[in-house]
């Protein structure tokens, strides 16, 4: 056999060497580019997430105040006759007024007591009205005191009237009541008395409009305040006879004593003079 020369073996080594190397280059990239079965693909990578601001806390109810009229007044005390008894009952005015100053100040609490006694005229609440009101440390007085005086005049034989308060004796009593209470830094609020039959024109409506001037002028005089109950009454029920004529009783449940609506009307009316807006006395409503 023929040896093959030094440098042809050299050169076919040369070329088996370099065969070798791309080779192993090729299948280095194929092994690059191939992606490993043991390996999950790779995910896009998601932008971080911005934090959310803050946000703001619930408002807090806003509790609105009192009135300066009813500010530290946590015991009421309403004075008359039949008409302020009858307003401790359901519906009536003295009810509604401790069932819409709880819904208005919730968390000022005030207690409304009733002191009316059927029959009394201004000389019988005068008599008991250190007793029945005084005594019982009020932090405001309420009086709604009249009817009585003018309607027993017109009821009482001849010979008793002199037991019948007249408007000077009427204000005498009012007098002696108010003074009683400022002497005691006690508020008083003055009601009218409100009607007499609801035959406006009657002889009872006209005497005791008298009766309401002298209220006014003590309350002027002693600077207590006022409201005239009269006036509403006065207005509503002639203007219900304007378009549907005379011949039943609107506001009251005999023409004397008020009935549920007239209960509301001397309840607002209150509330009113009270200081409390009239959006939200027309947006009261109670049930029980």
């Amino acid at each position: 056999m023929k040896q093959v020369p030094s440098i042809v073996f050299r050169f076919l080594l040369t070329l088996t060497i370099a065969g070798l190397g791309w080779y192993a280059l090729a299948a280095s990239l194929r092994i690059q580019a191939a992606p490993s079965p043991n390996l999950p693909p790779a995910s896009t990578p998601r932008p971080s997430s911005v934090p959310k601001p803050p946000q703001p806390a619930s408002p807090q109810p806003i509790i609105e105040p009192q009135p300066e009229a009813l500010r530290n007044k946590q015991r009421i005390l309403v004075v008359g006759d039949s008409i302020t008894q009858s307003g401790g009952q359901y519906g009536g005015y003295v009810w509604l007024l401790q069932r819409y100053l709880n819904l208005l100040y919730p968390n000022q609490p005030v207690e409304i007591i009733s002191s009316g006694v059927s029959g009394n005229t201004s000389t019988q609440l005068n008599e008991r009205f250190k007793q029945d009101v005084l005594d019982k440390k009020p932090d405001l007085i309420t009086i709604n005191i009249g009817v009585n005086d003018v309607l027993q005049s017109f009821q009482t034989p001849t010979q008793a009237r002199p037991n019948i308060p007249t408007p000077q004796e009427y204000r005498q009593n009012l007098t002696a009541m108010v003074q009683a209470a400022t002497s005691k830094a006690i508020p008083v609020l003055l009601l009218s008395p409100t009607i007499i039959q609801e035959d406006l024109s009657s002889q009872e409506n006209q005497r005791i409009s008298q009766y309401i001037a002298v209220m006014r002028e003590v309350a002027l005089q002693y600077r207590c305040q006022f409201i005239d109950l009269n006036i509403p009454f006065r207005h509503v029920i002639s203007t219900y006879q304007r378009y549907g004529g005379q011949g039943q009783n609107l506001l009251t449940r005999d023409g004397i004593h008020p009935n549920i609506a007239g209960h509301q009307i001397i309840a607002y009316n209150i509330l009113k003079g009270w200081g409390v807006p009239e959006p939200k006395i027309q947006s009261l409503k109670v049930s029980n």
